[in-house]
């Protein structure tokens, strides 16, 4: 009898507190407002890069750090390295983000220096890169993005050469690629 007496008492303090707070989520006021991006500074990833030159597609890893230094604007050092060992790069991004937010379309210039062998002899000319892309996020509230970008460069000085026995027969100072991807922040 004192446990039916008990469970009595517990049921109705329950429903005295769930009617106290039923109305809370509804009676609060709804503001209408755009849900802000929260930016972190710094962020690092890599990314799978393809390069398109000499007629033939290069594969390749880009590591990457991004300092986000305003809400439109980033700068990043990266250094890129083909499997193939055709060439080695080193260098610097600036990318203008067009509304500010995580999840945003970008344009990149940049400027690098390339290290490739040819004639027995190293070379590091300069690049000039032009590129677009686009930061994806799948998930909101996470602290990482996907990458897509497509880039064009131009090497100035030396060129990139393909060798045909002895003698090198075709040079490449224009190449193009398609980079994908992952960063954390």
């Amino acid at each position: 009898m004192m446990t039916r007496s008990v469970k009595i008492f517990a049921l109705a303090l329950l429903l005295a507190c769930v009617q106290s707070f039923a109305g809370y989520f509804i009676e609060q006021a709804y503001v209408d407002e755009p849900a802000k991006d929260s930016l972190s500074a710094f962020s690092f990833g890599g990314e799978l890069e393809l390069v398109y030159f000499l007629s033939s597609i290069h594969p390749g890893i880009l590591l990457s750090g991004e300092y986000r230094f305003h809400k439109h604007h980033s700068a990043d050092l990266f250094g890129v390295a083909l499997f193939s060992g055709d060439y080695l790069e080193i260098g610097a991004n600036w990318r203008f983000f067009f509304r500010g937010t995580r999840e945003d379309d970008f344009l990149r210039l940049g400027i690098s220096m390339v290290s490739f062998e040819r004639d027995e002899k190293n070379y590091f000319p300069p690049r000039v890169t032009v590129g677009y892309g686009r930061d994806i996020m799948f998930f909101k509230n996470t602290s990482f993005l996907c990458r897509l970008e497509l880039v064009a460069s131009y090497i100035i000085g030396k060129a990139l050469a393909e060798k045909d026995g002895e003698l090198f027969n075709r040079e490449a100072h224009f190449t193009a690629a398609l980079n994908i991807g992952f960063y954390l922040f």
